[in-house]
C-alpha cells in the first residue's frame, strides 16, 4: 500500500498490513481507525486518518475537504487540495473529485426584506386586524345594516319645500267651449311646489307613496340579512384564521425540515469522509465511497429543497397577514407541541351536535332561508294590501290676470291634502302569480343550500376527528421509529469508527451504515410531518366545531413536545464521559 507524506511516497509491505490486521483482530479495545492510523507515518505533513470521534467542526470541515487536514480551509476546487487528494488515494482507487461544494449551513435564498420573528397568537391577532378578506366580510355587515334601516323607514314621509311660478299668455278654452285671451301669472311659496291653477301641488310638502306589503315585510327580511352577514363574517374570519394557523404550522415544520436536512447532510459528509479513508487504506471498496458521495450530494440537494419550502411557507403566511412578501418570517416556537384542543375520546355524534349548534355557516344558511320565506310571504300579500298615497302641502299663493287685475297680487294662504289607497293586480294577476312561484323557488334554493352546508359541516367534523385520531397514533409510531433509527445509526457509526471491543464483532459495511443514515433521515421527516399534520387536524376540528383558532394552544399533557433542536442538532459523535457505549446519543432520542 502507498501513502503520501510530505509529497513523498511511503510503501508499506504486506507483512505490515497483516500485522496491523492481526493487531486489530487480537487486541481488544483498539479501534479500526487507530490501527489504520498506525500504518501511516506520523511525521509533519503526513495525511493521517480521522480521529475515531471527530468534533463537530471537523465533521463540518470534512464535508468540504474529506480526507485532508490542512491548517487553512481550502475549497475542493483548489489545485493543492486536488493534488493532495490524488496523491493520498491508494493505487487502483476510483473515488471521483467532489466538485464544487455548497455551504449547507448558510441559506441560499437571499433575505432583502429582513427577518420578522413571530409566534402563532401574534399571527392570529395580526390577521384578524389586517387581513383584507376579513375586513371585506365585516364591511358587508355595515352594508346590511344600512339596508335594514332603509327598510324600517319606508313608511316615513318625504318632506319637500320650495317655490314655483306659472305664467300664461294667449288663448285658453273654457269648459263651456268659449275661447278667451288671457295673460295670467301665479306664484306659490311654501311646502311643496308645482301649483298650477286650481290643481293640487305637483310635489306635495309631505308625501308617502309606498306599497303596504313592502313596509311590513321588508324590515323582517332585512333583519335576517343582517344576521346572515354577521354569521358570514364570523365564518370568514374562522376560515382565514384557520389558514393562518395552518400556514404557521407549515412554516414551523419547514424550519424543522431545514435543520433536519442540514443534519442529514452533515452526517452524510461524515460518512463520506470515513468511507474515503476506508477506500484509501484498503479496508473498503472504492464504489462504497462513490455511493456515499452520491448520498451526500442528494442530502445537499434536499437542504436546498427544504429552504425552498421554508421560503414558500413564509410567503404564504405573509400573504395571509397582509405583509410584504419579501419579509422572511421566523417562527418563535422552539418545539413542535402535540396539541389537545379537542378531546378525541369524545363521541363523534356529540361533536356533530355541537358543530350544528355553533357553526356560523349553519346559522347563516338558516338566516338565508328565513329571509327567503319572508320574501315569499310578501309576494302572496302584495295584491291583498294596497298602495298608500299621502300628499299634504301648505303655503302662500298669489297672482292675477288681465281679466282680474292686478297681474301679481292677492297673496293668501293655501292648504292641500290628498289621501289614497290603491290595490293593483300586475298583468291581470298573472304577474303576481309568477312572482309568488319565483319566491317559492328561492325558498327551495335556500333550503337546499342549508342542507349542503349542514352536510359539509358534518363532513369536516368527521374527517378532522378521524384524521386527528389516526395522526395521534402515527406520532407515537414515528417517534419510536425515529428513536430506533437514531440508535441504530449511532451504533453503526461507532462501530465503523472503530468502537469494536472484540474480534467477534465486525465493523458494518459502509452500505449498511448508509442504509441506517437513510432510515434516520427519513424518520426525522416523518416525525415532523406527523406532528404537523396532527396539530393541523386539531385546529381543523376546533374550527369545525364553530370556534376560531384559540390564542392559547393547550398542549397534550400525556405527550411530550419535540424540541426543534432534536432534528437540527449537530452530529454527536463524541461520547460524553460516563456514558455507556450502547447508550443513546445526546439529541438522538425524543426528550
Amino acid at each position: 500500500m502507498i501513502y503520501t507524506c510530505n509529497n513523498k511516497s511511503i510503501s508499506v509491505d504486506s507483512r505490515t498490513d497483516r500485522a496491523a490486521y492481526r493487531a486489530r483482530r487480537t487486541r481488544p479495545g483498539i479501534p479500526l481507525a487507530f490501527v489504520a492510523s498506525a500504518l501511516a507515518v506520523s511525521s509533519p505533513g503526513c495525511v493521517n486518518l480521522p480521529d475515531p470521534y471527530p468534533t463537530a467542526p471537523e465533521v463540518a470541515w470534512r464535508a468540504h475537504t474529506p480526507g485532508t487536514r490542512p491548517n487553512a480551509v481550502r475549497s475542493p476546487g483548489d489545485p493543492a487540495v486536488a493534488r493532495t487528494s490524488a496523491a493520498a488515494q491508494p493505487l487502483g482507487s476510483r473515488v471521483p473529485d467532489p466538485g464544487p461544494v455548497a455551504d449547507i449551513l448558510s441559506p441560499a435564498i437571499p433575505n432583502p426584506g429582513g427577518e420578522l420573528p413571530i409566534d402563532l397568537p401574534t399571527a392570529l391577532r395580526l390577521a384578524e386586524r389586517e387581513n383584507p378578506v376579513i375586513g371585506e366580510a365585516r364591511a358587508r355587515i355595515g352594508e346590511a345594516l344600512g339596508r335594514q334601516i332603509q327598510a324600517q323607514v319606508e313608511l316615513l314621509p318625504m318632506l319637500n319645500m320650495g317655490a314655483s311660478y306659472n305664467g300664461h299668455a294667449g288663448l285658453i278654452q273654457q269648459s263651456t267651449g268659449n275661447l278667451i285671451n288671457v295673460s295670467r301669472q301665479s306664484i306659490y311659496i311654501g311646502g311643496g311646489a308645482g301649483v298650477d291653477g286650481p290643481g293640487n301641488p305637483v310635489v306635495p310638502a309631505v308625501s308617502i307613496v309606498e306599497p303596504l306589503a313592502d313596509a311590513i315585510f321588508d324590515p323582517l327580511a332585512a333583519r335576517q340579512r343582517v344576521n346572515q352577514a354577521r354569521f358570514d363574517a364570523s365564518a370568514t374570519a374562522n376560515t382565514v384564521l384557520l389558514e393562518v394557523a395552518n400556514d404557521y404550522l407549515n412554516l414551523l415544520a419547514a424550519t424543522a425540515k431545514v435543520g433536519a436536512q442540514r443534519r442529514s447532510a452533515q452526517e452524510a459528509a461524515d460518512l463520506l469522509a470515513i468511507t474515503e479513508q476506508y477506500a484509501r487504506i484498503g479496508e473498503g471498496r472504492p464504489y462504497d465511497a462513490d455511493r456515499s458521495r452520491t448520498e451526500w450530494r442528494i442530502r445537499r440537494a434536499d437542504v436546498r429543497r427544504a429552504e425552498e419550502e421554508k421560503a414558500v411557507a413564509s410567503a404564504r403566511l405573509c400573504r395571509r397577514l397582509h405583509l410584504d412578501p419579501s419579509t422572511q418570517i421566523r417562527p418563535l416556537a422552539d418545539s413542535m407541541t402535540i396539541l389537545a384542543l379537542v378531546d378525541l375520546n369524545s363521541e363523534l355524534p356529540a361533536l356533530l351536535q355541537v358543530a350544528l349548534r355553533q357553526r356560523p355557516e349553519v346559522h347563516a344558511a338558516a338566516a338565508n332561508v328565513a329571509a327567503a320565506e319572508v320574501q315569499s310571504r310578501k309576494a302572496v300579500a302584495r295584491p291583498l294590501l294596497p298602495l298608500l298615497f299621502l300628499g299634504m302641502s301648505g303655503g302662500a299663493l298669489g297672482g292675477g290676470s288681465n281679466l282680474s287685475p292686478p297681474l301679481v297680487g292677492n297673496f293668501a294662504g293655501r292648504a292641500d291634502l290628498d289621501v289614497a289607497a290603491l290595490w293593483t293586480l300586475d298583468n291581470l294577476g298573472f304577474g303576481n302569480l309568477m312572482q309568488q312561484k319565483e319566491r317559492r323557488a328561492q325558498v327551495g334554493v335556500a333550503v337546499g343550500e342549508q342542507s349542503r352546508v349542514i352536510n359539509l359541516v358534518r363532513d369536516e367534523v368527521a374527517s378532522a376527528y378521524g384524521d386527528g385520531r389516526a395522526r395521534r397514533e402515527q406520532i407515537e409510531i414515528d417517534r419510536v421509529e425515529f428513536e430506533t433509527a437514531a440508535e441504530g445509526y449511532r451504533r453503526d457509526i461507532e462501530q465503523m469508527l472503530g468502537a469494536v471491543t472484540s474480534g467477534a464483532l465486525r465493523a458494518p459495511r459502509p452500505i449498511e451504515v448508509l442504509n441506517s443514515l437513510t432510515l434516520v433521515a427519513r424518520a426525522r421527516l416523518n416525525l415532523i410531518r406527523s406532528i404537523t399534520a396532527y396539530d393541523q387536524s386539531q385546529f381543523r376540528l376546533f374550527v369545525a366545531l364553530g370556534s376560531p383558532p384559540p390564542l392559547d394552544q393547550p398542549a397534550d399533557p400525556s405527550s411530550r413536545a419535540v424540541p426543534i433542536k432534536t432534528f437540527s442538532a449537530p452530529v454527536a459523535t463524541n461520547r460524553p464521559a460516563g456514558r455507556r457505549a450502547d447508550g443513546p446519543l445526546p439529541g438522538a432520542g425524543v426528550p
